[in-house]
Order: structure tokens, then C-alpha cells, then sequence
């Protein structure tokens, strides 16, 4: 058994192909209100194309928002890897439109169709609405955001998190499950996109939760490591030995006891933080990320680089994947180019990582790197391409199949054949 979908999310309600006019799609945004239709049309019709698409976009944000937020803050938090998030936090405050979107596709409420496209829409407005914009937003781009919004989003007065996915986190959470269960041969036989979700939904309750629902998580974790340990990123190790170095400190010896039982399984301790210098290097990463990703992000960006940069001459191995992603996403910038300023200070963090980390990220990290694996227009590819040649590293050999192919594409500026390749693996994640 190969890829398999634990859960799967809506990919939205049918809207007729034919459907060009604002007109014939608006009465299927049964989330909106009759007065909220006739705006978005109003608008249409006197050419503010710029206020129907925001107007759209902004409310499928704030629902879908507001949906992921009935699972509780703080496991949004656990997802994101973020320990600023709590159940107090305020949800718009929290999550980026970006990351409402990567979460909604975790956890069952968007499809990865829909996600993907939620994902082009999102770049849409962050171009057009930023202070680089050189152009306005045309009629036909403009339709394809509020159509989207209202397929994935808007189409329904209520959507929800995923039942599937409701259901096996319950019985994650509630049942010790067995060997022979169906549902634990899907988690071992999972795409690493639901392994993910499956690990950060256990850890989450070994780090929080009491009584049953942790000793069930600290079963189920150990039922499954062995099985999935491979299978999981260099980030994903490095979260569990997180868990177990913050429930050490936290005086929580029942989880404790429980991660360190997984972790000896499967030879997990190298993983496992020394000290908390590196949560200052990953939150720093966090914030790039998420700059880069929001509005006017090429004049936000200096700042938010220019301060991870200042943290230290040495990235602590823990923070390491974080790092060289972030630093990677702003060197390699987006569809409509680079924050030049945030782009000169990537580049020479990048070129301060020795050759020995650089061979450990393209042999083992790479292929699970979904945000560098989505950058690969010809201009970003170039770009990649030039700094590995500007700081000799271009001649690794003996990587896996895949990560080699890939490399030796971007080196010989097969910018085609080198964007296959990154989609295949990018679909190898999600499954």
C-alpha cells in the first residue's frame, strides 16, 4: 500500500466553467449576504476590480480563519510550531493568510486542489496590493480570485474542519491503537504531509494534555515511530527531540518517560536540543517566512533578515533547516522578483554555511522542503543556480536519485527538467 490519503479535504463547490461574468458566480457565495453580493458586483461593473477581489479575498480569509480556530489556539499554535500562540491569542493576529491556507489543506477543510489554487490567489494579492505593484489588477485576474474564493471558500454557509480528519484525531487521542488496525497500516503507509499532522497532533498531547488522552498519545507515538522514522523529515526529528527536551524541563515525567521510550527505538537522541539557543534562531526564521509570504513583503523583508543575521556566525544544528529555508526563500524571492535589500543579506548568510551543511541539505532535506520545492520559475531557478556556482558548490555526487537529479538540473540550467523533478517530489509529500 502506497500513498495513502489518511483524509482528504473538499475541493469546493462546482461552478459552471461557462461562468465569466461576476453575475453568474456571485449567487453561489451562500456565505455572503445579499448587500455583500451586490457589492462585489457594483464593483465589477464600475471597474474597481482591485476593491471586488480584496473584498472577496479578505472575507474567505476571515472564514476560513475562524473555522481553523475551532480546533483551539494552542493546537494551531503546536502545528506552527509557534509557543507565542496560545488559547488567548487572537486568531487574525496569529495566522498569515498563507498559513490559514497550508493548515486548512493539514487538516482537512480545503482539498489539495483547492489549496494550490488558494495558494496562486494569495500570491496575487500580495503582488498587486504591495507598494512594487508596477500595474493594476486586470478584469480577468481580478474574476479568478473572488472564483476561487467563492469555490474553496465562500461556496458554503458553513464549512467545517474535515470530518475524516476530525475522527482520527479522536481516535489518536482516545484509543491505544493496535498493530493490526487499519488506520495505524494507513499512518505507516502515509505521504510524509499526513505523517506531519499525525506527529505534531501526538506531540501536542504529550506536551499538554493529562491523564487518558496522554497516555494514549505516548502508546500510539510508540506503536508508530519505528515504522515512519525514515520516512520523516530532518525538521520533524528535530521536533520530537524538541518535545523531549521541553517536557524534561517542564518536569512532566510521564511524557518524558514516554518520548524518551520512542526515541530510543529508533536511535532518536541526536535530535534532541542542548540548549535553547536554537529556539531564538527558529522563531527568528518563523517571522522571515511569514514576511515573506505577507503583503509588501519586499519592503519588509531587510528588516526581518537583517535581524535573524545578527543572531550569531553559527546557526545551531537544531534551527539549521529553518534557517537555510528561510535565507533560501528570500535569495530565490517569488513569482514577481526579490526584496533586493533582504536578498544581499540572505545571500551572504547562505555563502557563510560550510560545504559539509550544504551536502547534508540537498542529501536530506531538500525533498521535503516544500517551500523551496514551489520556487521554480526560470528566474528563481537562475538565481539558486548562481549561488551555487559563486560559492563552489557545485559538485556534490552520491545523492539520492531524485535530490541528485534536481541538483545537477539546476546546475546545468535545465530550468524544465529541474521543475519536474521539484514537482514530483512535492507531490511525493502530499501524497
Amino acid at each position: 500500500m502506497n500513498n495513502v490519503q489518511i483524509w482528504q479535504g473538499p475541493n469546493g463547490i462546482v461552478v459552471p466553467a461557462s461562468a465569466k461574468d461576476a453575475t453568474e458566480i456571485m449567487p453561489l457565495a451562500a456565505y455572503l449576504s445579499d448587500r455583500q453580493k451586490a457589492q462585489i458586483i457594483a464593483a465589477f461593473q464600475v471597474e474597481a476590480y482591485d476593491m471586488a477581489a480584496e473584498y472577496a479575498w479578505k472575507k474567505a480569509m476571515v472564514k476560513l480563519k475562524e473555522t481553523l480556530a475551532t480546533l483551539g489556539l494552542r493546537f494551531i499554535g503546536e502545528m506552527l510550531n509557534r509557543d507565542d500562540i496560545d488559547e488567548y491569542s487572537l486568531v487574525d493576529a496569529v495566522l498569515t493568510d498563507y498559513s490559514a491556507i497550508q493548515l486548512a489543506e493539514q487538516l482537512g477543510v480545503v482539498g489539495t486542489t483547492a489549496a494550490l489554487k488558494l495558494r496562486h490567489c494569495n500570491e496575487l494579492i500580495t503582488h498587486y496590493f504591495s507598494k512594487n505593484a508596477e500595474e493594476e489588477l486586470d478584469y480577468n485576474t481580478a474574476f479568478s480570485i473572488v472564483r476561487s474564493s467563492i469555490q474553496y471558500i465562500l461556496g458554503e454557509s458553513d464549512i467545517s474542519i474535515g470530518v475524516e480528519f476530525s475522527q482520527f484525531r479522536q481516535r489518536l487521542l482516545n484509543e491505544a491503537l493496535r498493530t493490526d488496525d487499519d488506520q495505524v497500516e494507513s499512518i505507516i503507509n502515509a505521504p510524509l504531509f499526513y505523517l506531519r499532522t499525525v506527529m505534531t497532533i501526538l506531540l501536542s498531547a504529550i506536551k499538554n494534555d493529562i491523564g487518558a488522552k496522554l497516555e494514549h498519545a505516548i502508546a500510539n507515538l510508540n506503536l508508530v515511530i519505528t515504522h515512519v522514522w525514515k520516512k520523516l523529515g530532518e525538521n520533524d526529528k528535530w521536533n520530537i527531540g524538541t518535545a523531549y527536551r521541553d517536557v524534561t524541563s517542564a518536569g512532566n515525567t510521564i511524557a518524558a518517560s514516554g518520548l524518551k521510550s520512542a526515541l530510543l527505538k529508533v536511535g532518536g537522541f541526536d535530535y534532541v536540543p542542548e540548549n535553547l539557543r536554537s529556539v531564538t534562531f527558529i522563531k527568528a526564521a518563523q517571522q522571515v517566512l511569514e514576511t515573506h509570504f505577507a503583503f509588501n513583503n519586499f519592503y519588509n523583508e531587510p528588516a526581518v533578515v537583517g535581524k535573524l543575521s545578527k543572531l550569531g556566525s553559527t546557526i545551531p544544528a537544531p534551527a539549521l533547516i529553518e534557517c537555510m529555508q528561510a535565507y533560501l526563500a528570500v535569495l530565490i524571492g517569488n513569482s514577481y522578483g526579490v526584496s533586493n535589500d533582504a536578498a544581499y543579506i540572505a545571500n551572504s548568510e547562505l555563502a557563510k554555511i560550510s560545504e559539509e551543511r550544504w551536502l547534508y541539505y540537498f542529501e536530506k532535506v531538500i525533498q521535503t522542503d516544500e517551500i523551496i520545492l514551489q520556487k521554480t520559475n526560470d528566474y528563481q531557478l537562475g538565481r539558486f543556480r548562481n549561488f551555487l556556482l559563486e560559492n563552489s558548490l557545485s559538485t556534490f555526487s552520491n545523492l539520492p536519485k531524485n535530490n541528485q537529479m534536481l541538483y545537477e538540473a539546476i546546475l546545468s540550467n535545465n530550468t524544465k527538467r529541474a521543475r519536474a523533478i521539484a514537482r514530483e517530489l512535492f507531490e511525493k509529500i502530499k501524497g
